[in-house]
């Protein structure tokens, strides 16, 4: 018995009541904020506007040694500028014609 009596007084503690012994009605809940409210940073303002959004940020600058050893592969590579021809063995440039094939020196005319 006692216990429902101390389980009454703090239910009646927790609930104010006017003084007709109604019970007050609870607030009513804040009222949703605008799209371009919702977006403005706290101590920027609305200087950035409400088109803001946010992007990733590296947490520590990459140093040097990590960013070379990452792109060390993406160098370009060296690109031999003289080849010799398969066929004569006279030094040529690449892509570029020597004797079509034709074994031997390419000044001779063979017949």
């Amino acid at each position: 018995m006692a216990a429902a009596g101390w389980l009454r007084r703090a239910a009646a503690a927790a609930a104010p009541r006017l003084p007709s012994g109604l019970p007050l009605l609870p607030p009513p809940p804040p009222a949703p904020l605008a799209e371009a409210q919702s977006l403005v940073v706290p101590g920027l303002g609305a200087a950035l506007g409400p088109a803001m959004e946010l992007m990733a940020v590296p947490k520590k600058k990459v140093s040097k040694y990590k960013k070379a050893l990452r792109n060390g592969p993406k160098a370009l590579k060296p690109v031999p500028v003289i080849v010799r021809c398969r066929c004569c063995g006279r030094v040529k440039l690449p892509h570029f014609y020597c004797c079509s094939g034709e074994r031997g020196t390419p000044g001779e005319s063979s017949s």
